[in-house]
């Protein structure tokens, strides 16, 4: 089950940060990651939140993605530090392995509501998907997989109906190979999409990784992003470059200190519209389903996430904010989420 629940919760999440509402309260936590959460993203939907979908921990023989490289910095320094003012997510597995996943959540109030439900089957090495949320958009999947002479490869079919505004119908099939030491993901537009997406990784040693991505507008035919990322981890140490159209150069840094402790670093190293961004994190894990972290930004913003679980199937998640500078005046944030798992 747990590969099939955080694809679930992979859905909901990509989806929840490209139609959730985005306003938000005067002097509220309103600073932006610099990238999308996966390549089925546009780049442009980096520009209406911060990053908080973390990419699945690679399977047992599968290679990292280019999207692996600085997550354990991210995981640090995002993860939690985005809940609205409450979120909820269930997933139940039938006695026929039929997977049925809700979530919903106020973000950034408690009045903007936002949610969905799916239907999940997986038989062999094929599974479907049928998704409803309540922006009036319906998704669907259908998706293969398969292992041949040492190599992986998969394909799906994702569709989405919108009934907001009229009916529209788009469809797109994401398409991947990988064998060791090179893996190759693509996004191909089959209708009503307009970009088309890839990118290509390359192992050379072991616990390195090298790596190409690209987006394509169809519509303005030209590049809207182009990017190289080098990246460094053996579990306890990660660093993470990237460089994006030539432009702009990012930098992360992780490190475990002994069995708890941990601690990340993040910055744009050089920004073409000399916009500053920094962030510095801690966490301790009591390696009982306990984590506590702690982030501040350069704007003085600080966070606390207090991360725990209640059972083996609830697992609850409690975010405060403040602004360093002000912390009585200023702008403040208490979120918590509940995930249901069963």
């Amino acid at each position: 089950m747990p590969k099939a629940k955080e694809r679930l919760r992979s859905l909901f999440r990509r989806n929840k940060r490209r139609n959730r509402p985005t306003t938000y309260p005067k002097g509220e936590d309103t600073k932006e990651e610099q990238e999308p959460a996966s390549q089925e993203e546009p780049p442009e939907a980096s520009k209406k939140d911060e990053m908080e979908i973390m990419p699945n921990p690679p399977g047992e023989g599968e290679m990292p993605s280019y999207f692996h490289v600085g997550a354990l910095a991210k995981e640090l320094l995002i993860t939690g530090f985005k809940i609205g003012a409450w979120k909820m997510e269930c997933t139940t597995r039938t006695d026929t392995d039929l997977y049925l996943s809700t979530f919903g959540e106020g973000y950034p109030t408690m009045d903007s509501v936002f949610g969905g439900m799916e239907v999940f089957k997986e038989i062999d090495k094929y599974h479907t998907s049928l998704g409803w949320f309540t922006n009036n958009e319906v998704l669907s999947e259908i998706g293969v997989h398969g292992t041949n002479f040492e190599s992986r490869w998969y394909g799906l079919l994702k569709s989405t109906i919108g009934t907001k505004d009229g009916v529209t119908f788009k469809t797109k099939l994401k398409c991947g190979f990988e064998r060791n030491p090179v893996k190759v993901e693509l996004v191909l537009p089959l209708y009503k999409e307009p970009l088309l997406l890839g990118y290509v990784v390359v192992t050379p040693v072991d616990h390195w990784l090298l790596g190409y991505r690209a987006a394509y507008n169809l519509d303005d035919k030209g590049f809207d992003k182009h990017a190289l990322c080098l990246g460094y981890n053996n579990d306890r140490t990660e660093v993470g470059l990237k460089l994006e159209n030539f432009q702009d150069l990012r930098g992360s840094i992780f490190q475990r200190i002994g069995e708890s402790w941990a601690f990340a670093l993040k910055s744009n190293l050089y920004s073409s519209e000399n916009v500053k961004q920094f962030a510095f994190g801690i966490q301790y894990d009591f390696h009982n389903g306990t984590l506590l972290k702690a982030k501040v930004r350069e704007d003085s913003r600080t966070g606390f996430v207090y991360q725990t679980k209640i059972g083996e199937n609830i697992d609850v998640m409690y975010h405060l904010a403040f602004d360093g500078v002000d912390p009585v005046g200023g702008a403040h944030r208490i979120g918590v989420s509940w995930d249901f798992h069963c």
